[in-house]
């Protein structure tokens, strides 16, 4: 019985398929739960994985919607991981330094990880949007959990780090990477 609990908290490669559906719905449905049970440690494989499957679904129906646009779907994959790493350090390091936040980098890893299930989504002209803003929720959800925080602490963390980004992308000018608004 325990297993089978666990296996909706934790993607696993051994049943790839229904575990990742398993685990989809959970943190799309239920995030509060999913997050309450995810295993905060035990590596940044499997949720990588998990990450990167999402990513794939959005980077092949985003370069199918751009005509094509292979070259559409490595951006998608690649500033997708290194914004998931980039991202969860920054979330890490608000919680921590201005709420005094208890979880560890790789917990905060596994929230944004999870939370990349939006990508399913993000390839949809104007769905892509509200798959976003879900997916800053989730972060949210996610924060309060792992770092034991109060929700309107995660609020401002998720809040800070998207200002950085935001930023980041004016000084940059990082492009979209094909996520239509």
């Amino acid at each position: 019985m325990e297993e089978q609990a666990t296996s909706n908290y934790e993607f696993s490669t051994k049943d790839f398929v229904n575990s990742f559906i398993r685990v989809a719905k959970t943190v799309l449905f239920t995030p509060g739960n999913f997050y309450q049970h995810m295993p905060t440690t035990g590596g940044y494989t499997l949720p990588m994985i998990f990450l990167l499957v999402c990513l794939g679904v959005s980077g092949v129906l985003s370069a199918i919607m751009a005509r094509g646009d292979v070259l559409l779907f490595f951006k998608i994959i690649i500033a997708g991981v290194i914004f998931s790493f980039i991202g969860a350090a920054i979330l890490h390091l608000v919680a921590q330094q201005f709420f005094e936040g208890k979880g560890a980098y790789e917990g905060v890893y596994r929230v944004v990880a999870y939370a990349g299930v939006v990508g399913l989504f993000s390839w949809i002209p104007v769905v892509g949007l509200f798959a976003g803003l879900y997916g800053l929720y989730l972060q949210i959800v996610g924060l309060e959990k792992v770092h034991q925080i109060t929700p309107g602490q995660a609020v401002v963390t998720v809040l800070i780090t998207l200002a950085v980004y935001l930023i980041m992308a004016l000084v940059v000018g990082v492009p979209s990477f094909g996520i239509r608004f």
